[in-house]
């Protein structure tokens, strides 16, 4: 048994995370705005920026996992100088931390957006791609605080030691009612909520976009399952891709959905093609199969039918 710290334990993957890794090791998790509890877990009040209250912590642990971040979903507004803060300021204070307390192990969790330059490439990504970022948009600040964090992680592993393994992730689906995220600052509803109220209230759903567009959708049970075996890795080091290598079109996608949450009523799909499409990419998962011996346990249908079991067929009338 480990002694894990996981920063940022309060979102959607924090908490997925936490209930996977407390079945083996002994977690404490942080939150900073959004105060949380769970069984079997101490949790503590830190925000990362401030490198007073990281030093007042308790060090006695074996690893650290970082998912604690400013990012584009949960800002309203926009204020690139939060990811300068918090991605950039925030991880090397982590470090230090780590440093300073001969903590040996940091899993780190990073943005897909490093690698952009590869989406509707029809190439799958790899997890050593060389870097292509997207310099325009409101994630481009925030791509570039993630990639300047992911250099600083790199040097304390080459000039300190410290065993580092990056998660590289696109969306993780969940299963929780955080329904809402932010684009462009604004409140929106997520997607496939959306998609899936509309099957449920309404048996029909619209098609955006190419429906043969396809990407990657890993579960959190995947993604939390991946997160332990980098803890428990002795020597696994640097960039891993955290998908499913087996990217869902949007028309399989939709299919699944009615299938799932209105199997005794015919959905009526509504082709849209002059909307904007999903990204359509898909990563290549060979370098984490190797290392981990990972494999997806969850398909897209086995993860709606949990995100159903879990949540309620109600959770998503409108």
């Amino acid at each position: 048994m480990k002694k894990v710290l996981v920063l940022g334990g309060s979102g959607s993957l924090g908490r997925g995370v936490i209930s996977d890794l407390k079945e083996k090791h002994k977690v404490t998790a942080t939150y900073a705005r959004n105060p949380f509890s769970e069984p079997g877990v101490e949790v503590q009040k830190l925000d990362i920026v401030n490198i007073s209250c990281i030093e007042s912590m308790d060090a006695d642990f074996d690893a650290v996992v970082l998912i604690a971040g400013a990012m584009p979903a949960t800002m309203k507004g926009y204020e690139p100088q939060r990811y300068i803060d918090t991605n950039i300021t925030g991880t090397l204070n982590v470090l230090e931390f780590c440093r300073k307390n001969r903590i040996k192990k940091l899993t780190y969790v990073m943005t897909f957006s490093d690698v952009s330059h590869k989406f509707n490439s029809g190439e799958p990504i790899k997890s050593d791609d060389q870097r292509g970022l997207t310099l325009v948009g409101d994630h481009a600040v925030y791509s570039v605080s993630k990639v300047a964090a992911l250099d600083l992680i790199e040097h304390y592993h080459q000039e300190y030691g410290l065993q580092t393994i990056t998660l590289r992730i696109p969306t993780v689906y969940c299963a929780d009612d955080n329904f809402n995220y932010y684009v462009d600052g604004v409140e929106k509803v997520k997607a496939y909520v959306q998609m899936i109220r509309s099957i449920v209230s309404e048996s029909r759903v619209e098609l955006w976009g190419d429906p043969n567009n396809a990407k990657d959708m890993p579960y959190i049970k995947d993604f939390a399952r991946l997160v332990r075996l980098s803890i428990e890795h002795e020597t696994a080091q640097g960039v891993f891709n955290a998908g499913t290598g087996s990217p869902v079109t949007l028309a399989d996608l939709v299919q699944v959905m009615g299938d799932v949450f209105s199997p005794d009523k015919k959905v009526t799909v509504i082709p849209r093609p002059e909307k904007p499409s999903q990204p359509n990419f898909t990563f290549d998962m060979s370098k984490t199969k190797e290392v981990f011996e990972f494999v997806p346990e969850w398909d897209v249908k086995s993860m709606l039918e949990d995100i159903r079991d879990t949540l309620g067929v109600e959770a998503f009338r409108a």
